[in-house]
């Protein structure tokens, strides 16, 4: 079977791991690296793959079908338009961009090159994930009325050795990690519609924020809220609990919890609390505990699986440019309020 041949570009911690990832894979075969720092050609050595430092000349030697762009946040929309010069498809890591015009001009630059534009929201491929969606879309818990998320860590001090994820624009927990959430939210539970956030540097007195609590406000009349810090000892994330991430260690805890007026989901865990007989429910009666099964996997597999799919025309990006951009309004409004101290509404 002929494979895909997929390019890297970046080859930091999460390029690193896109390039592993492929190296692994039956579906796909890695093209080379891209990277301005000479040194990651270790990594394409490692894998004995060919490196690069110009973009240009990997698309243009390599010929890849398709391309990772693993680079920090603000480089996404001008490498896109070099991967669509080469008619090359991409995979563009979360968030889309750092900021609502260069993710238009992503969404205007697949809609004009004809390019398939996937964006790296990977825990939307989460068995997880999508099975708490399906509860959750199936009316199981009922009415949804609210949902609750934790994301709290120690990050170690040589995460702060690249100077990019200690300033504005692009660093910050709120563009690096809660995007996820965010993400999350939208995808299992709604539109957002209004932000109103409060945050703290205090604990390493850096430019961006290391704590933070998040009212949000979703068109279906949901209500969330997000309690998050990078700066925090603490078990209590998704990387944690869902045991998706080898890097971390790993818990037996939730860290998003989603109620309902017929019953109530814990993520990941997936136990789901409810009222045998709701002629019978109030604070005075029991409630009755069950675990829902979820098969796992790998979402960062099932990502590029689905990559590959897009690429040969087999599916049509999960996770759309157009799609992306209403996560990211949300994360960029949730740091206006945070500036202003004052709710937004996200447009």
């Amino acid at each position: 079977m002929t494979t895909v041949k997929i390019a890297v570009i970046g080859a930091g911690l999460i390029g690193r791991k896109h390039a592993e990832t492929i190296t692994n894979s039956n579906k796909c075969s890695l093209a080379g690296i891209c990277d301005v720092n000479p040194e990651n050609k270790r990594l394409a050595d490692e894998l004995g793959v060919p490196f690069y430092e110009s973009i240009s000349d990997l698309l243009k030697n390599e010929r890849p079908e398709g391309a990772i762009i693993a680079t920090p946040n603000g480089q996404h929309a001008s490498i896109a338009e070099i991967c669509a010069k080469y008619t090359v498809h991409v995979l563009i890591e979360k968030p889309i961009a750092d900021n609502i015009e260069s993710a238009r001009h992503i969404i205007r630059l697949e809609n004009d090159s004809g390019i398939k534009i996937l964006i790296g929201h990977h825990r939307r491929h989460s068995p997880l994930v999508m099975k708490a969606r399906e509860v959750i879309q199936s009316g199981k818990l009922g009415k949804l009325v609210a949902a609750s998320m934790i994301w709290t860590l120690l990050k170690p001090s040589e995460y702060f050795d690249q100077e990019w994820r200690t300033k504005r624009p692009e660093g910050g927990p709120v563009l690096i990690n809660l995007i996820h959430e965010i993400d999350i939210l939208r995808f299992i539970c709604g539109d957002i519609t209004k932000v109103y956030a409060q945050a703290s540097s205090n604990t390493r007195n850096l430019e961006v924020e290391d704590s933070l609590n998040i009212s949000v406000s979703l068109k279906n009349g949901v209500v969330a809220s997000i309690i998050a810090s990078d700066s925090a000892s603490s078990p209590w994330s998704y990387e944690s609990t869902t045991h998706e991430n080898p890097y971390y260690f790993h818990t037996n805890k939730d860290c998003y919890y989603f109620f309902g007026t017929q019953g109530s989901l814990a993520f990941p865990t997936m136990e789901f609390w409810n009222y045998p007989d709701m002629k019978l429910a109030g604070w005075q009666y029991p409630m009755e505990k069950s675990e829902i099964s979820v098969k796992r996997s790998d979402p960062l597999v099932n990502q590029l699986d689905h990559f590959c799919d897009v690429i040969v025309g087999r599916s049509d990006p999960a996770v759309t440019s157009s799609d992306a951009a209403k996560s990211l309004s949300s994360v960029l409004s949730i740091l206006e309020s945070i500036k202003t101290n004052l709710p937004i509404i996200v447009e």
